[in-house]
């Protein structure tokens, strides 16, 4: 032990790990100083979730995760399992939850790690607050043998201020999504944060204001209290891929005006590995006008191409296919194509419903808000 902490400077190894704490682009400074101290290949803090992997890795792991996502592992997956289950408060190594024979038989181990010229490791995890399990996991070439019982105690004295820095880490990104949401408040826009168990982590004043009318924060996940505008909601949150950007309107409702609902992914480095958020949810109203909204205007709303807003504006104006399609100088069949991709793009189901959706598009102005 004593020629293992001879070797690293422990106290450089803690500042960069509370340095990472506010500046997440660290992290795999850290990561890479623990690969040090275990004479690893490589290191990976993930989020413990097998349905939605998220991670970062040092570049001697690169490709790694994408391939064990990409072949099925996930679901496999014996070694994070059997890490969370030890809930042990140090670094674990393969004989601390195998048996000998249980390792010569793992499938993970034999059929995924070790054809990479891998097969040991040294792991710990720590349960946050939102829900998630952090896993930090040290890759080893097999050749080497399993993580030496150094290692893994000089891994073991680090590994409390690991924890400090990712609790530290949460609740600063927290914070600045609640900036972002308060900021948009600020432009008369009703925002909040959707975590990635699709609850409400925070909501601005506004987004308040229209709850439980608009918005329901359910104890299961946010709903829209309108029926066809919740299930597009549903839809879009459980997604395969959760990371495109959606709009969803709400019609008009008593005294509350229409609005466009926007489910923006939350992305970066360490995005939502230490906060479990997911989308900032904004609220566009609109107001009634008398002529038919701008293209720029369908276009920005609703993610559309500069073809597609054009067609729509003709449809909410009056026009018919045939006679759009004389005047843009296209086929028919071009115009309900592209009709079949706005319909999507607006959770509207015909023609009728997105002309009620378009005669009262009109951005209302933050100052009138």
């Amino acid at each position: 032990m004593a020629s293992a902490t001879r070797r690293f400077d422990i106290e450089a190894i803690t500042d960069k790990i509370y340095e990472a704490s506010v500046v997440p682009e660290s992290w795999t400074s850290v990561l890479d100083s623990m690969t040090d101290i275990a004479g690893g290949v490589g290191t990976i803090l993930l989020a413990a979730d097998t349905t939605d992997f998220r991670f970062i890795s040092t570049q001697g792991l690169s490709g790694f995760v994408e391939s064990f996502v990409e072949q099925g592992w996930p679901e496999r997956n014996t070694r994070t399992p059997a890490v969370l289950k030890a809930r042990h408060a140090g670094f674990i190594v393969e004989k601390d939850v195998y048996s000998p024979k249980e390792i010569e038989n793992d499938p993970l181990i034999n059929q995924f790690l070790r054809p990479q010229g891998l097969g040991w490791a040294t792991a710990t995890a720590f349960p946050m607050s939102t829900g998630d399990t952090l896993v930090f996991s040290v890759e080893r070439a097999y050749r080497n043998g399993p993580v030496p019982e150094a290692s893994v105690e000089l891994l073991d004295s680090v590994r409390p201020h690991l924890g400090r820095a990712a609790l530290i880490s949460g609740r600063l990104r927290l914070e600045r999504a609640r900036a972002a949401v308060e900021t948009l408040a600020l432009l008369g826009l009703p925002a909040g944060i959707v975590s990635r168990d699709f609850r409400l982590q925070a909501a601005n004043a506004l987004l308040e204001g229209l709850m439980p009318r608009v918005v329901r924060d359910g104890s299961a996940r946010v709903a829209f209290a309108d029926g066809d505008a919740d299930d597009l909601l549903a839809t879009a949150l459980n997604a395969t891929r959760r990371q495109v950007p959606r709009s969803i309107p709400i019609p008009k409702r008593d005294s509350d005006p229409a609005l466009v609902a926007h489910l923006v992914p939350v992305r970066g480095i360490a995005r939502d590995l230490f906060t479990g958020s997911a989308f900032i949810l904004v609220l566009t109203p609109v107001e009634k006008q008398a002529q038919g909204p701008d293209a720029d205007l369908l276009q920005g709303l609703f993610d559309l191409t500069a073809a597609e807003a054009r067609v729509a504006r003709a449809i909410v104006a009056g026009e018919t296919v045939e006679t759009l399609a004389v005047r843009q100088r296209i086929s028919e069949s071009t115009v309900r194509t592209q009709l079949k991709s706005i319909y999507a793009k607006t959770g509207m189901k015909g023609q009728i419903d997105l002309v009620r959706l378009g005669s009262g598009l009109s951005l209302v102005r933050s100052d009138e808000a």
